[in-house]
């Protein structure tokens, strides 16, 4: 009779699953786990052309603040919640996150004076006001702008600036930069051929105003000089080499070769 009453406490557990006591030790420790919170975060792109973006808590639009001005407003369901009078707002990247959307933004005085875009996101969240977040050096070349979720970070690429590779962290709602001394690497090819070509030209036109070549770069039209001050941010542009071959291409009425150019000006391998 003692052997049988195994089998009947084994037939009780299989009927009785849930029971404490049947379904083992590892179950009953993991009731007393507390839960994890994993926070997902989506990322969408924006198209340029895009001039508004339906979130969860109300469609954010760029508009005018008047009909004779540039698109320099954002609004909330019809609400204005930023304005940059007479520059140019363009949408860049929705995020949604569990309890909150956010839509990342940018302003620009417009033409080719102004290569660089500041950037602000749009705090969204139930029951809250509309929040704006920013900071006095969140702002890049929007080609350079990549974004992406690290937890509970949101971690924004804005390429490089002063030789350095330069990210913004939002964690939370505090923003803050950070510049990281990197490796040079190459500008590459199409960098490259655009100062040797474009550059070193304007530096040999240079010649019908000043035969002594004292400053070639002081004759760059505008495009050129903003384009070349852009380069200088890259950790593999040497603006001592470029300015010695602006002068020896003055002075001799011919461009260096490339590829020495390339190796001294844009670090290529």
């Amino acid at each position: 009779m003692s052997r049988l009453k195994p089998l009947a406490w084994i037939g009780w557990c299989i009927v009785l699953l849930t029971l404490p006591g049947c379904d083992g030790p590892s179950d009953l420790a993991n009731e007393t786990q507390s839960p994890v919170e994993v926070l997902e975060t989506n990322i969408q792109p924006l198209a340029l052309e895009d001039s508004a973006a339906q979130t969860r808590y109300g469609k954010v639009e760029i508009t005018r603040s008047t009909p004779d001005m540039p698109p320099d407003t954002l609004t909330l369901d019809g609400k204005e919640v930023f304005r940059d009078e007479g520059f140019y707002i363009a949408l860049h990247h929705y995020i949604q996150q569990e309890k909150r959307d956010l839509v990342l933004f940018s302003s620009n005085c417009g033409g080719s004076g102004c290569p660089e875009n500041h950037f602000q996101l749009l705090v969204l969240e139930n029951d809250a006001q509309p929040q704006l977040v920013s900071h006095g050096d969140f702002y890049g070349l929007p080609d350079d702008l990549g974004v992406q979720a690290d937890g509970l970070k949101i971690l924004l690429d804005l390429g490089f600036e002063a030789g350095k590779h330069k990210s913004a962290v939002l964690e939370g709602n505090s923003l803050s930069i950070v510049l990281k001394t990197v490796p040079k690497e190459y500008l590459g090819d199409e960098n490259c051929q655009w100062l040797h070509t474009d550059g070193l030209t304007a530096c040999i036109e240079y010649r019908d105003i000043d035969a002594k070549c004292a400053d070639p770069q002081a004759g760059f039209a505008g495009y050129l000089m903003r384009g070349v001050a852009g380069m200088a941010d890259f950790p593999g542009f040497t603006a001592d080499a470029f300015n010695q071959y602006c002068v020896d291409a003055c002075m001799s009425g011919k461009p260096a070769p490339f590829d020495a150019f390339a190796t001294a000006v844009c670090s290529k391998p």
